[in-house]
């Protein structure tokens, strides 16, 4: 029997929407145009196989993964004026020989098997303030959790916390000097519940430099950069296992890393785009020597083809 190319299409597309996904963190500077719509589904695996204390030591509990599938939805309200919703789902797994104790009342999610959950909606707005080449985008998120699940464990799916995020996104096109580049970047302060008395406030930023190939190949160096604000250093910080407040550690630990990475976004249609981003912890404070691979299928529009329509209209 002979395969079309178009049912060999359809296959891959569907497996990728089993998959699910999507949604980067990444800086989003241009909005999509008024009564667009994208649906963005991908799947991403990271790693880690070690803690990072306060000093920068090495700290080895074993292997953690966490597969995510985040579905996103984003939306042109008007020309400038833009609304984005998530949630992903969460499978994890913690495999060593120092699993964190189990809450009171909860069972242990650190056992070597695998845990599923969904975990947190997030909603976003954004609002294009200029106009012309300089996009600069402030936005206001909230977070929000789908419900109860356990946020201390090697595994855990998040921080199981309401928060809210407030911030800028800027970007341009790199001409005259590089007119198939561009830049853009996201600074975000996120404030999230207070547990035990500290509100573990951060600064978020991301950047994302790419560069059309081709019309369809679009390749990016992507970073990001966290600092926290208030918490526990690990592990000099942290209570005694007999007091109720070492439950909140992970919540409450004062995350720092810088990580980097790479990606492309390959259009197969003029509406379905296929991307893939890399990247790992170049640097971290309290926290994971994590690395992830991410893999995402967006119908409607994508971030590259957002920025390129802007640019022919420039």
């Amino acid at each position: 029997m002979r395969v079309s190319r178009a049912s060999v299409f359809g296959a891959f597309l569907f497996a990728l929407l089993v998959l699910a996904a999507a949604g980067t963190v990444s800086a989003q500077a241009w909005l999509p145009p008024k009564g667009e719509a994208a649906f963005s589904l991908g799947w991403s695996h990271t790693w880690a196989d070690h803690h990072i204390d306060y000093t920068g030591a090495d700290i080895a509990p074993g292997d953690m993964d966490w597969h995510n599938a985040v579905s996103d939805l984003s939306y042109g309200i008007t020309d400038r004026f833009a609304a984005r919703v998530n949630i992903p789902f969460v499978t994890s797994k913690y495999v060593g020989t120092r699993p964190h104790p189990a809450r009171p009342g909860h069972p242990p999610i650190d056992t070597g098997s695998w845990n599923s959950a969904f975990t947190d909606f997030r909603a976003e707005l954004r609002f294009r303030a200029t106009t012309g080449s300089l996009a600069v985008t402030p936005l206001v998120a909230i977070v929000v959790p789908s419900h109860w699940y356990e946020s201390m464990g090697h595994s855990s799916f998040g921080n199981n916390s309401v928060e809210g995020q407030f911030g800028v996104n800027v970007g341009r096109v790199l001409d005259p000097l590089l007119p198939n580049a561009y830049l853009q970047a996201r600074y975000v302060y996120a404030v999230p519940e207070a547990w035990a008395g500290i509100r573990p406030t951060r600064s978020n930023v991301v950047f994302d430099l790419g560069y059309f190939v081709t019309g369809s190949l679009t390749v990016s160096v992507l970073g990001a950069y966290t600092k926290t604000h208030a918490g526990w250093r690990a592990t000099v910080d942290f209570p005694p296992a007999t007091n109720p407040d070492f439950y909140n550690h992970d919540r409450l630990t004062k995350h720092d890393y810088f990580r980097f990475g790479g990606g492309a976004n390959y259009a197969l249609t003029g509406s379905i785009d296929v991307g893939l981003n890399y990247y790992t912890t170049l640097w971290a404070r309290s926290d994971i020597n994590m690395s992830g691979i991410a893999l995402s299928v967006t119908y409607g529009f994508s971030p590259a083809q957002v920025i390129k329509r802007n640019k022919g209209a420039q």
